[in-house]
């Protein structure tokens, strides 16, 4: 069986990628402990490939990617200097690291391999299939804590996710967006199946959209959507009106059956109660005390920021200060529950800048590759980074970094159509 998968590549190095990519693939079933594994394996990798191939000139003159592409972190450790919390600092440098060394190391790789279509399909499909699995696992792991037997409601299993999933804790957020990344990758698998295979994916996409509406949360939905709506734009002329109806008519479904679930998570967002008075028990309510208080905060140091370290302290104090508000396990203390403002937060407006430019580059790359998947993991990563501090959160920056820098430096073989549209 090994033997036949390897066939599939012509050199040692085609090969070594493949279980790269497959250790990608296998991304949401790795233990947290284990989950920087794909790194470990392309540090391997590039190390290997660089003493056996040399890179192309042409590439030489495009270091200044992985410069930029690598530099937010510099500018995180350059804050170290006027930070108050060092623990803390030291601490998002360690769980950022992979922003700085997946593109230099995608950089490197990308100069001497090219991705073939196998290579492709091996991430797509064994990340589909590791997510529906996860998503059953979830599943499982409800039905053992009492959930679909009335013992216990939605929020008190959700609360057990995050610390108690037989070594795969999550918070459902981060949970969320593992399951939402393999909907975005389900139109381009599909074709690859025949007969009764057709129904097995179709299976695991109802799971995937039944996990997604049980946890609902609503930046990550909201991403999903908006990312969708770029595949059904893009490939407008091709897409046959019987699967628009037929997906939108389980999304329908779906959204009917849960619609207590999303109706109480969705209204919080329309009530003027939640704007005009802080309840920590809704999020969103929550989440409106928080940006004002990081705005203010924003505004004592809008240029060079407060510091990597600081962003906790900052909000904790104002959130006591301004709404009586007091956590008093350090496990609640808050974020700013938006990238873009905690960036701003840590490094001031230049850390902003330079970030936006970041994701400029991205999106000029994924569009003048046509790669549609490429695009729309940018516009899924950029509306979620509009709710959460995703770059905070070792599985936030994996996801983040492995999938943008494989796309932007792997150079696709020429006969590769399968993410274009065309």
């Amino acid at each position: 069986m090994i033997k036949a998968f390897l066939s599939k590549f012509e050199t040692l190095e085609e090969r070594l990628l493949s279980f790269l990519m497959l250790a990608i693939g296998l991304f949401p079933l790795f233990p947290n402990k284990l989950k920087p594994l794909p790194v470990v394996l392309l540090v391997l990798l590039t190390i290997w490939v660089a003493f056996k191939k040399k890179p192309k000139s042409v590439e030489k003159k495009k270091i200044w990617q992985p410069i930029v592409l690598s530099s937010l972190i510099v500018i995180y450790a350059i804050s170290l200097l006027y930070t108050q919390d060092l623990k803390t600092g030291f601490k998002r440098l360690e769980t950022g690291a992979s922003l700085f060394l997946v593109p230099w190391l995608f950089y490197f790789l990308g100069s001497r391999i090219k991705l073939s279509r196998a290579h492709l399909k091996i991430v797509f499909h064994t990340y589909f299939w590791a997510a529906v699995l996860y998503a059953v696992i979830i599943i499982i792991f409800f039905m053992s804590i009492g959930y679909y037997s009335g013992e216990h409601n939605l929020e008190y299993c959700l609360s057990w996710l995050d610390g108690m999933l037989w070594g795969l804790s999550q918070h459902a957020i981060y949970a969320s967006m593992i399951l939402g990344i393999a909907l975005l990758i389900t139109p381009f698998i599909f074709k690859d199946y025949k007969g009764w295979k057709k129904v097995l994916i179709a299976i695991g996409f109802l799971m995937l959209i039944y996990m997604l509406f049980l946890m609902f949360r609503k930046g990550v939905v909201a991403a999903i959507i908006i990312a969708a709506f770029t595949y059904f734009l893009t490939n407008f002329k091709k897409i046959k009106k019987v699967s628009v109806l037929l997906i939108t008519s389980v999304v329908l479904i779906a959204g009917i059956f849960m619609k207590d679930k999303i109706s109480e998570r969705v209204t919080e967002v329309f009530r003027k109660e939640t704007y005009s008075q802080v309840d920590i028990e809704k999020s969103t309510s929550m989440r409106f005390a928080i940006y004002n208080c990081v705005v203010d905060d924003i505004k004592k140091s809008p240029w060079i920021g407060h510091g990597i370290g600081d962003g906790y302290e900052l909000i904790e104090n104002c959130l006591r200060d301004k709404h009586g508000i007091i956590f008093q396990d350090s496990k609640l203390r808050k974020n700013a529950h938006n990238q873009y403002l905690g960036i701003w937060l840590y490094t001031g407006l230049a850390g902003l800048l330079l970030f936006v430019f970041q994701l400029f580059l991205y999106y000029k790359k994924a569009i003048t590759d046509k790669n549609v998947l490429f695009i729309q993991l940018l516009v899924f990563f950029s509306i979620v980074l509009l709710t959460e501090n995703i770059l905070d959160r070792a599985t936030g920056v994996l996801l983040f970094a492995l999938f943008l820098n494989m796309f932007f430096f792997m150079k696709l073989k020429a006969e590769n159509k399968i993410l274009q549209n065309d």
